[in-house]
């Protein structure tokens, strides 16, 4: 019985710790995020050098399940779209802001180009950020899939250093 007992404690323990350690970011930790978002406002103007052709800003909000620690947080995009809604090729350069449960802030720049129906892909980097985020530095990948009008699920993959990590 007290065999059982001490098993169980110890378990939650190294359980709890196993938690408290993916938390901490190392240098250069490979990290892998899916989620989801809405977009939340787009306005465009038509270009008129040809049929389709416009300019955009768009918002969306996402969030977001890191894979390394298991920890859910939320973001905002806002980007600028070069794009012909008709033949859907353009380009997308855009900046985002993530919020972690604490209130900490990680800023971003990314960038892509649609690669397929309802399929775009680019890069992203960090920028700066605020708390345990300040001083970050890294980047990499993401891909989004349209699911529906104004809903999409994101991949996100790539490599993020902490300062005095």
């Amino acid at each position: 019985m007290f065999r059982s007992k001490l098993f169980t404690v110890l378990t939650v323990v190294l359980f709890v710790l196993g938690i408290t350690m993916l938390d901490c970011a190392v240098a250069g930790e490979k990290i892998k995020l899916h989620g989801t978002g809405v977009g939340t406002k787009w306005q465009q103007m038509e270009v008129g050098d040809e049929e389709g052709h416009v300019i955009a800003i768009s918002e969306s909000k996402q969030v977001y399940f890191n894979e390394n620690t298991g920890q859910k947080f939320v973001s905002v995009s806002l980007s600028t779209f070069d794009l012909n809604l008709k033949t859907g090729q353009g380009s997308l350069k855009g900046y985002g802001v993530s919020t972690y449960a604490n209130g900490d802030k990680s800023f971003r720049t990314q960038e892509g180009k649609p690669v397929g129906k309802g399929l775009w892909k680019g890069t992203w980097a960090f920028t700066k950020g605020t708390g345990k985020y300040e001083g970050v530095k890294g980047g990499g990948t993401w891909e989004s899939n349209s699911l529906a009008p104004q809903i999409s699920y994101y991949e996100v993959e790539g490599e993020m250093e902490l300062q005095g990590q």
